[in-house]
Formats: structure tokens, C-alpha cells, sequence
């Protein structure tokens, strides 16, 4: 009687270590999801935020609303709002002065402002018709993490622009 409650015990161990295990296989162990570690860079750490800050320092150099600019001519007309159309003559250059697209002294651009890039939607509510300025537009007010066409990654833009006409609604 005692062998059988022994070995009953133990048949009772092993289909119960077996039921556990899935039948004979290797047990499972329980995988948790390993935490997330979001790796963010300092903003500080690329080219071209160095650059803008190197940038605010000089000479003539204005901070405002996200963006650096510099007048080089002072205007007197109208501003427009995002809801406004301007016609502008503008270049752009990358920071290390790689011309990326220029319709200064050619094409008159005729744009809504609320259609361009955040920075210079910043820009062009600040200035007046008749105006000439270089506004220098970090990468996370212009083109971000993704880059364009000619523009790449984590990209600060230096626009020049001629402020023409703030567009008069017909």
C-alpha cells in the first residue's frame, strides 16, 4: 500500500510537471517586453543647430518667434497674415551656402503664406512690403527630421527674401 500511494504520488508529480511543461517539451519561460528606451538626440548635438546658435550672435542678428533674421532693407507696408497671398522674391541656402533654389530678381513668386514652411510663415507675418531680409530658419521650423528634394535631414535654411506686395483681396 505504501509503494502504491508512492508511486501514485509520483506518476502524480511527473503528469503534473509534464501538463506543465506541454508535454515533454522545454518549458516555456514567461518573455516580457523589454522597456522602450526612446533615444532622443540633443537638440544641440546637430550641424546646424550649432550653427543657429553661432548664428544669433552676430551682429544685426534678430530672434523671434522660433526663427533668426537679419533686415537688410526696412519696409514700410502692409504685413500680411497666414490667410493673406504675397508676392515675394526669395533664394534659399543651406547653411554651408549650397544654393538649393532662387527666384531672386526673376520669377515673382505669388504665394499663400499659410502654405509655406512654418519658419517662414513666422517670417513673412513679421515683414513689411518693400522689405529685403535673411531669415535663417532652424531645420525643425522648415523641412524637420525627413528633409525635401534638395534639402537634407536636420537641415537650417537661410532664405532671402523681397517682400513685393501683401496680395489686396478683389
Amino acid at each position: 500500500m505504501k509503494n502504491s500511494k508512492w508511486l501514485l504520488a509520483c506518476g502524480l508529480i511527473a503528469s503534473m510537471s509534464l501538463a506543465s511543461c506541454g508535454g515533454g517539451s522545454k518549458p516555456e519561460v514567461e518573455k516580457t517586453a523589454e522597456p522602450v528606451v526612446e533615444q532622443t538626440v540633443p537638440r544641440d548635438t546637430f550641424p546646424d543647430d550649432l550653427w543657429m546658435q553661432e548664428n544669433k550672435q552676430k551682429e544685426g542678428v534678430v530672434e523671434s518667434n522660433g526663427i533668426q533674421y537679419k533686415i537688410l532693407k526696412e519696409g514700410t507696408g502692409a504685413k500680411p497674415n497666414k490667410r493673406k497671398r504675397v508676392k515675394i522674391n526669395f533664394e534659399v541656402r543651406l547653411t554651408n551656402g549650397k544654393l538649393v533654389e532662387s527666384h531672386m530678381g526673376k520669377d515673382v513668386m505669388e504665394l499663400l503664406v499659410g502654405n509655406v514652411i512654418p519658419g517662414l510663415q513666422n517670417a513673412l507675418t513679421q515683414m513689411p512690403e518693400g522689405s529685403l531680409w535673411e531669415i535663417y530658419i532652424p531645420w525643425d521650423l522648415a523641412y524637420g527630421e525627413e528633409g525635401s528634394k534638395n534639402i537634407p535631414p536636420h537641415s537650417a535654411l537661410i532664405f532671402k527674401v523681397k517682400m513685393i506686395e501683401v496680395v489686396k483681396l478683389k
